[in-house]
């Protein structure tokens, strides 16, 4: 992943995956002005959003937000062509992080008992 969004571009995507959620028509401005495939684009997002969360600068619930808000776009991708990696096992690592199970004791966050070692190990084995 070269990181070919710029950052304010990214972070404005990120904020409206968030609260509005993002369609690939959505997005085809972007994809076309930075000459990048879809799955570039939803990969790339995907990764500055694990990035946020592992180094605390990102939410877990934002991160989950956006992760939600770009599942119709990775489900679209994936219709047609291979879902795009990593961003739809981050959306599964991120799903994980929602609710506490029953087995868990008082107190559990399952965001970070769950969620964060997914997103951690998919980083490692996608980016090293």
């Amino acid at each position: 992943m070269n990181g070919a969004l710029p950052t304010n571009d990214l972070k404005k995507l990120l904020a409206q995956a968030e609260a509005d959620g993002l369609t690939l028509n959505d997005l085809a401005a972007t994809y076309e002005q930075y000459r990048m495939a879809p799955q570039e684009v939803l990969n790339e997002l995907s990764i500055a959003v694990a990035k946020g969360y592992l180094d605390g600068t990102l939410t877990y619930e934002f991160c989950d937000g956006v992760m939600n808000g770009i599942i119709a776009a990775l489900v679209d991708v994936g219709m047609n062509r291979e879902m795009p990696e990593p961003a739809f096992s981050l959306y599964q690592a991120f799903d994980q992080g929602g609710w506490i199970r029953s087995n868990d004791p008082p107190g559990t966050d399952p965001s970070e008992k769950y969620a964060k070692p997914l997103v951690l190990q998919i980083i490692n084995d996608f980016i090293g």
